[in-house]
């Protein structure tokens, strides 16, 4: 019989586990004072179906990993007539195998998981390192990208924006949505997206401006004043959006 390789989802990953340690959990410890009303077989077949049955669901049934890591009820009976110690021995057997294969299976996905972060994390930095990111951002947030700082990098891109718009308005005093909203004033701005001559303009400016000030109440603010972690797509995606709004603030010409 032909099988095929099992096709994981990378997000299944976590809840897969859990169903195989729940497994794992289950398998019985045997008492000394149940070895003469054990059914060996009722309790072998129950094992077993309940561990093939997961394989199934974790792999896909019928593939190459779910067969390799089922359980046969077979593993916990003497092919024998056999005493007691004799039953005892081979169950305790089977149970040992089963354990095995439950833990192999779990790490064949520990491993599915890890690669999978490997490659997500190269297909990143390709990303990143294709952007045309303007030149103040790249050199505040790149190598901290790079080195996997992803808050960091986020925060240090807002700090070069927010740098960037003083060195360009010539306002030194102010900071943050104080600053945005002075040199971007919609009736009296410093620095301006258009020539402001009408209600499209004027929209434009006024979005413009909400579009700074969210980059530093939402992306610099919360980053400076508490741990988080950022993951690598939502950085990427951040600084690009960030450098964008550089760029819209270099091609802004000076009112006042």
């Amino acid at each position: 019989m032909s099988r095929s390789r099992a096709k994981i989802k990378v997000h299944t990953i976590p809840s897969s586990i859990k169903k195989l340690e729940r497994r794992l959990s289950e398998l019985p410890d045997i008492d000394e004072a149940e070895v003469e009303t054990l059914d060996w077989y009722n309790e072998a077949q129950r094992i077993a179906v309940a561990i093939s049955a997961t394989m199934d669901d974790v792999f896909g049934q019928g593939t190459v990993e779910a067969h390799d890591f089922s359980v046969e009820e077979a593993w916990f009976l003497p092919t024998y007539p056999a005493q007691q110690s004799d039953k005892v021995a081979e169950f305790k057997r089977g149970t040992s195998r089963a354990r095995n294969a439950i833990r192999d299976a779990i790490k064949r996905l520990q491993e599915l998981e890890s690669d999978a972060e490997h490659e997500m994390e190269a297909r990143h930095l390709r990303a990143y390192e294709g952007l045309d990111l303007q030149v103040e951002i790249a050199r505040a947030a790149s190598q901290l990208y790079l080195d996997g700082h992803y808050a960091n990098a986020i925060e240090d891109a807002v700090k070069a924006l927010n740098a960037f718009v003083r060195l360009r308005s010539g306002v030194d005093d102010r900071d943050g949505n104080e600053l945005m909203e002075y040199v971007f004033s919609i009736k009296n701005p410093v620095l301006a997206f258009n020539d402001l001559k009408d209600e499209s303009d004027r929209n434009e400016q006024k979005g413009f401006l909400g579009m700074l000030s969210g980059a530093v109440s939402g992306l610099r603010n919360p980053r400076a004043h508490r741990l988080m972690k950022d993951d690598p797509e939502r950085a990427l995606e951040f600084i690009a959006f960030v450098s964008l709004l550089a760029k819209l603030v270099d091609g802004a010409r000076r009112v006042r």
